[in-house]
C-alpha cells in the first residue's frame, strides 16, 4: 500500500474518531451535565489537534522531498535537430542526479547509424555513467538520420526498455524502470509543427545571400 493511501486511511479514521468524540462531549455536557468530563476532553482535544497537525506537516514534508528527488529519464528526441534522431536523457527532478547510467533490458536497443559508430551508446553501462545531471538539464547523443531510427522501430517493435541507475545528493542509490515508447516513430507524425524544417531552411539564407551578392558584383563588372 502506498504512503498516500495510508495517509488517506489514517485521515479518515482520525476524522471519524474526532466526530464521535465531539458528539460524546456534547452529550456529556448538555445531557448528563458532566462539566468535569468536558474540561478533561478540552485538554485532550488540544493534544489530539496537535498530533493531527504534526502528522499533516510530516506528510507535507514527505511530498516536498518526493518532488525534489532527481528523476533522470531517457527518450528519443526527433524534433531538436532536423532529420536527426538523438538519444536524450533529461533530469526532470528537483535536484541533481549523479553517476547516471542505463541498463537496457532485452536485445532491442537504439542503434547508432552514423559513420563513426564505434562509440558506446550514451550512458550505457556503469563504465559510461554521466557524472552529474542538473535539475531540468539534459544530455544527448546523435543516433543517425531519422529515417534509420524509423526503420529500426518498424522492424523491432513498439518499445525499448530497461533501468536508470543513479545516486541522489545524499549518495543514496536508485534504480527505476524506464520505457521508451517508439510507436510514434512507426505510425505517428515525426514533427508536430513545421518549425524544425523552417529553421533548417533559414540556415541556408546566408549562403544564398552571398551567392546573390557575388552575382550582382559580377554583373556590375561586365
Amino acid at each position: 500500500m502506498s504512503r498516500f493511501r495510508v495517509f488517506k486511511a489514517v485521515s479518515y479514521i482520525l476524522a471519524v474518531a474526532a466526530g464521535v468524540a465531539a458528539f460524546w462531549a456534547v452529550w456529556k455536557a448538555f445531557v448528563e451535565k458532566d462539566i468535569g468530563f468536558v474540561n478533561v476532553f478540552a485538554g485532550s482535544a488540544a493534544v489530539i489537534t496537535a498530533v493531527i497537525s504534526a502528522f499533516v506537516a510530516m506528510h507535507s514534508a514527505e511530498l516536498t522531498e518526493e518532488r525534489l528527488k532527481p528523476y533522470p529519464y531517457p527518450y528519443i528526441d526527433t524534433i531538436s535537430r532536423y532529420e536527426l534522431a538523438q538519444l536524450r536523457i533529461k533530469n526532470v527532478g528537483g535536484t541533481a542526479a549523479h553517476n547516471v547510467y542505463l541498463e537496457w533490458a532485452g536485445a532491442s536497443i537504439p542503434k547508432i547509424t552514423l559513420p563513426s559508430n564505434d562509440k558506446p551508446l550514451l550512458a550505457s553501462g556503469k563504465d559510461n555513467a554521466i557524472a552529474v545531471l542538473l535539475p531540468y538539464d539534459s544530455i544527448s547523443q546523435a543516433l543517425g538520420p531519422l529515417g534509420d531510427i524509423v526503420k529500426q522501430a518498424k522492424a523491432e517493435g513498439s518499445e525499448w526498455k530497461g533501468y536508470v541507475n543513479f545516486k541522489d545528493s545524499r549518495g543514496q542509490e536508485h534504480r527505476i524502470p524506464f520505457l521508451i515508447d517508439i510507436t510514434n516513430l512507426r505510425f505517428g507524425l515525426l514533427y508536430d509543427t513545421e518549425e524544425p524544417r523552417t529553421m533548417y531552411e533559414l540556415q541556408k539564407l546566408p549562403e544564398q545571400i552571398c551567392k546573390l551578392t557575388k552575382a550582382v558584383k559580377d554583373l556590375k563588372g561586365k
